[in-house]
């Protein structure tokens, strides 16, 4: 009877294993499935993105680091043109939805092709002033030409200091706009 038992018990545990193998999903599926979803839907504002940093830091506040995949994929924080990002004042990068290599990677030398380090500038504005725009140029999904890119940054001090992004690609004049709501 223990047997019968022991063996039953294993063949559960071969079948919750087979199940859960089914059903995860690659990193680079995840990538594509957000670059997709990126692209949907009508272009968001400024005040949106503001919107969507600000429930994505509620949601890292609640949860800290167990939030994350909850922002990959085909996430409700991805889509209209842009997505969520999350990276740290130490300069890693926690959670990017479609460069997920970049993940648990030093960034703060990362530089776009104007010279610009930008997490470094986003960093230094989360300091000063806890949340504001920075422009530089990145790639839209599913391109590799850099083009000029707006973001809001806002620090969010939960389980670790985290630095929430999401941006917009826009003109140069929009990008000052923004810039100039900025604390001095």
């Amino acid at each position: 009877m223990k047997r019968i038992f022991g063996v039953m018990f294993l063949l559960s545990l071969v079948g919750v294993f087979a199940v859960n193998s089914a059903f995860a999903v690659s990193p680079d599926v995840l990538a594509t499935q957000a670059a997709e979803k990126a692209g949907e839907g009508d272009p968001i504002t400024p005040d949106q993105i503001i919107a969507r940093v600000e429930k994505a830091a509620q949601l890292v506040l609640a949860e800290g680091i167990s939030s994350m995949d909850k922002f990959r994929g085909k996430s409700e924080f991805t889509g209209n043109g842009t997505y969520i990002w999350i990276h740290d004042l130490n300069g890693e990068m926690i959670m990017h939805p479609m460069k997920y290599k970049l993940d648990g990677k030093p960034i703060l030398g990362v530089k776009d092709p104007n010279g610009k380090r930008l997490f470094s500038a986003m960093n230094s504005l989360c300091k000063k002033s806890g949340a504001g725009w920075v422009d530089y140029m990145w790639a839209k999904p599913g391109s590799n030409k850099p083009v000029q890119k707006i973001s809001y940054v806002k620090l969010v001090k939960g389980d670790r200091d985290y630095v929430i992004g999401c941006g917009i690609y826009c003109d140069k004049e929009t990008a000052d706009k923004l810039l100039a709501t900025n604390p001095q």
